[in-house]
């Protein structure tokens, strides 16, 4: 090894930096990260070119301030090279990162006022003077104070960068892996080379952590060159916690909401409530106050609310899943509603269509009407038909709220059905209308079965006082085939209404208050 030759080894390794430098502004301008590794890039040029006047002056002393001043350039690749790597992962740019650079700064700004100043001090080499100046320049060096603590801040700044780079990259799906490798690769090299020069007694003919750096740069910028597939899902990351339409909160361990997206920011302004200050349980909390009912949870962390607003009832589905890091360690949860409204309409109008009424799982009026179609012949005589009516639902609807009228409902709906005998059916054809279709069944025991279900309302109510379940029943028989089931129907339906009347009239009698049913 010559001064020649060593001035050749760093002219190729320029010229290197120079056609990585002139790729990427010519191909990857675009990208946010290549201004920091252009950056990168013209540290190593000037770390270069002092390295290459260190081996082509003739004068010793200027040779030893030249091998000092490239601490210029040496003391901010490091922090340049931790920014590179942030920078890579994120096109967000904030005040705090820029306040986060000017602090990481401040050292190398001391590392370089002192290696400008070196000849007038010892903190950068304690001893240092030229063994052999021909061929090749071989030094004696004893490193100084400063040099030390330069040195062990480079180290704790790259192996922050190696951190940030391995902590994105687990993040990412293994098909968009490689350009992170790449990065992560040229900031292994950078380290290793530097750790290797300061401790091996490796005699400096060539800066090893220069050339360690160089072909870093080369790794970090083919990374940066095949990574436009990963920044589109980097920033595809970044941008669907805004744009997504469910209503997102982030919780920490305290349950606290920390952020939310958008949607939900208009959501809850829609709902006139204001999270500042509050827990995710709180908000809940407050979520009931719009809902009839909170419907039984599927799953522990998933739940439906059916949010009755502006006279409209609107359907969500509240998921919680927890955030762990990649030990395991729980980190917070996020919650995400949903807006299910229309799919729980298509499954009403699914279940409208196949003949079940959704709330009280009884035929519907569609089914009854097939029911009617079907039974209607010879055959099914005698055809008893049942018509029911709910007492009072209205006023349990006003007075209790519709999730009581909907339990009654359903109550009513188990009595009919615990009633029908072999063969019957029964169907809910209105809010509060019940229809029995009896075939194969005469009068006698259709009042028989009129009977049971009275009894079984009145087993009701000894059993829970402070309910009322009641229902007004009409019955009619077709006993021979030239009768009109429609006049049937229509009798048992009248026959219903003067039941209604006969319950009216013995509760005003009795000072009854009407429906108790809460």
């Amino acid at each position: 090894m010559t001064n020649v030759l060593a001035v050749v080894v760093y002219c190729i390794l320029t010229v290197v930096i120079a056609i990585t430098i002139f790729v990427a502004c010519i191909r990857d301008r675009h990208k946010s990260v290549t201004k920091y590794l252009i950056r990168l890039c013209i540290i190593a040029i000037g770390w270069q070119i002092c390295a290459m006047l260190h081996f082509l002056v003739h004068d010793e002393a200027f040779s030893l301030w030249v091998f000092d001043a490239k601490l210029v350039f040496v003391a901010f690749a490091p922090v340049q090279l931790l920014m590179l790597s942030v920078r890579f992962y994120s096109s967000k740019s904030s005040r705090r990162t820029t306040v986060a650079f000017g602090i990481l700064c401040v050292i190398p700004i001391i590392t370089v006022v002192l290696a400008v100043t070196s000849p007038l001090h010892g903190l950068i080499r304690a001893e240092i003077f030229f063994e052999q100046f021909q061929p090749l320049r071989i030094l004696r060096n004893v490193r100084g104070l400063w040099f030390w603590v330069h040195s062990g801040y480079s180290y704790v700044i790259m192996v922050a960068s190696i951190i940030v780079i391995l902590f994105n990259h687990a993040k990412l799906p293994r098909g968009f892996r490689i350009p992170s490798f790449l990065v992560a690769l040229g900031s292994g090299i950078a380290l290793f080379s530097n750790i290797f020069v300061v401790f091996t007694p490796y005699s400096e003919h060539i800066d090893l952590t220069l050339v360690g750096l160089s072909i870093a740069i080369v790794f970090t910028y083919a990374g940066i060159a095949i990574s436009d597939e990963s920044s589109i899902l980097i920033q595809a990351f970044d941008n669907i916690f805004t744009y997504l339409e469910d209503y997102i909160f982030i919780l920490n361990n305290r349950r606290s909401v920390i952020e939310m997206n958008p949607a939900a920011r208009q959501w809850l302004h829609a709902l006139n409530i204001n999270l500042e200050n509050m827990s995710f349980d709180a908000l809940l909390d407050k979520l009931r106050r719009f809902t009839n009912e909170t419907m039984p949870c599927v799953e522990p962390l998933e739940q439906d609310f059916h949010l009755v607003l502006d006279q409209q009832i609107s359907h969500y589905s509240l998921n919680e899943r927890p955030i762990n890091d990649h030990s395991g360690r729980l980190l917070g949860t996020f919650a995400i509603f949903t807006d299910i409204t229309r799919y729980k309409l298509l499954i009403e109008r699914i279940e409208q269509s196949a003949g079940i009424d959704p709330l009280t799982n009884l035929g519907n009026r569609r089914g009854y009407e097939q029911a009617l179609e079907n039974l209607d012949k010879p055959s099914s005589l005698p055809f008893s038909v049942i018509l029911g009516d709910v007492n009072e639902l209205k006023a349990v609807n006003d007075s209790k709220g519709h999730a009581a009228g909907d339990t009654l409902l359903r109550v009513i709906a188990q009595i009919l059905c615990d009633a029908c005998p072999e063969g019957a059916h029964a169907y809910r054809i209105g809010g509060d209308e019940f229809v029995m279709l009896l075939p194969f069944t005469g009068a006698e025991t259709a009042e028989e079965v009129v009977a049971a279900i009275r009894a079984a309302a009145a087993q009701k109510n000894a059993e829970t006082s402070s309910h009322d379940v009641s229902i007004a029943l009409g019955v009619a028989t077709k006993e021979t085939e030239d009768q009109d089931l429609i006049k049937c129907i229509a009798q048992a339906d009248s026959n219903m209404y003067q039941n209604k009347l006969n319950d009216r009239r013995a509760k005003r009698g009795q000072g009854g208050s009407g429906a108790r049913f809460s």
